[in-house]
This record gives C-alpha cells, structure tokens and sequence, in this order.
C-alpha cells in the first residue's frame, strides 16, 4: 500500500517498516522530476536524503549498473541501478518503477521497467545483480510505484504476441476489452519478482493507474504536451 506523508509524494507501507531505508514515489505536486534537477533535489530533501541521487538514463533496455560513490548525475545507457552506499533514482510517466532492497545485505535498487525492459525482465535482471553484490533474495523487499494499468493500456496486437512468445499465455498480463487488446506490465513486474525468488510477501503492489489517477499522477498517455512530467522514484540508506 501506498501512504502520502509529505503531500508531493508516496511511500511504501511495506519499505517504511524497515530501519535506516530511505525512499518515496513523487506525484504530480512534487512537479516534472525529469528535467528539473531542482524539483528532484527538493523532493530527495523533504524525504531526509542529504544529497543529490544519481539516475539511470533509462533507454528502454534491460541493463543494469552498480554504481558507488564516486558516481553522479545520471548514469548512460541503462534502465535500472544498484549500490550499496549512494541514493538511486529513475523517472516514469506510465512505465513501471520498482524499487528494491535487502535491508541486511545493504544493498538497492531502482528500475525503470517500461514494455521492452519488462520483455527483457530488466527487474530480474536488477535481482540478479543485488545478489551478485552480496544480497539474500529471500530478504529483498520491493515496492512497486504508479504506473499505467492494464485498463488503459491498449496496444497493437503485434506488442501482446511478442509477450505471449516471451512469456506464454496469461489472462493477468494480456486481454482482450472492448475489442482492443490490453497489457498489465505492472502485473508482468511483479511475476518477474516472483519467479526470480523474492518472496511474495516481501513485494508491495498496490493497485494504481497513472491514466485513471491523473490527477495525481503524470500520465504519457493522458496528458498533453502542457502538462506533461515525469515522477521520480528513489531510494538510498539513511
């Protein structure tokens, strides 16, 4: 579940229950996350970080970096970060933000999983390297942040054979509404989860939709040239 303390954004039920994490999901008050290094500064501050966090450049791939202290700005060519002792971020505005931690291994994540990187199980992939970094995959726990829903999300029908090739057929991850076809990537994010050994437990996937909730959220799909922006989400250690 999802929790509004400060008003400009969102934190996980599940990540506020463990000590010294840090994290938030920024909403549309906060302002565009995207190209306001301000509004990402700001917001990192209200949330108790102290300094700047470095983003992924996000490139609609599967690749993850881990990045340390001796990193800044914003890291080229991947889609999601994992470190051990700087703050983490990526931006969406439909795609799916995960982020993760295991809480005892000291180790983060955060990862930008729009339709390819989600084909390309770049949340796996972002698993596979927390533990490649000394994480313990029954102890991760991840949030997932707003995204768009299976709903709204309708796409060519080509896009739905690409995931059932990818990942055979399942009713939750492709449907037919209205005569279009419908992907939840939300959904297919937290199967990957699963499937690469986070427990179910562990996982906070509260129900949302960045096109429903536009008031609330930044939308690629719903909103205009005008009021289009794009929400951050971040994570590091206290």
């Amino acid at each position: 579940m999802l929790q509004n303390p400060s008003g400009i954004g969102f934190q996980s039920t599940l990540l506020s229950q463990l000590g010294g994490v840090i994290h938030g999901f920024s909403n549309r008050s906060a302002g565009d996350m995207k190209y306001s290094s301000e509004n990402r500064d700001l917001f990192a501050h209200k949330l108790g970080f102290k300094t700047s966090p470095v983003l992924a450049q996000q490139v609609h791939d599967n690749l993850i970096r881990t990045v340390d202290s001796q990193t800044m700005g914003i890291v080229p060519g991947v889609d999601g970060l994992v470190s051990r002792d700087v703050t983490v971020a990526v931006v969406v505005a439909d795609c799916v933000p995960v982020l993760l931690v295991d809480p005892i291994g000291k180790v983060i994540a955060a990862v930008h999983a729009g339709w390819k990187g989600t084909v390309g199980s770049v949340v796996g992939n972002a698993v596979g390297e927390m533990v490649r970094m000394g994480g313990d995959v029954r102890r991760i726990y991840a949030a997932i942040g707003a995204h768009i829903g299976g709903c709204c999300y309708d796409v060519p029908v080509e896009r739905v054979d690409v995931f059932v090739n990818r990942f055979g057929h399942d009713e939750k991850m492709a449907f037919q509404s209205d005569g279009k076809w419908h992907l939840d990537i939300g959904w297919l994010n937290y199967r990957q989860l699963i499937e690469a050994g986070v427990l179910q437990d562990n996982i906070d996937a509260p129900p949302t939709c960045t096109s429903c909730q536009n008031d609330e959220f930044f939308s690629y799909r719903k909103d205009t040239k005008e009021t289009y922006g794009e929400m951050m989400a971040v994570i590091g250690f206290k």
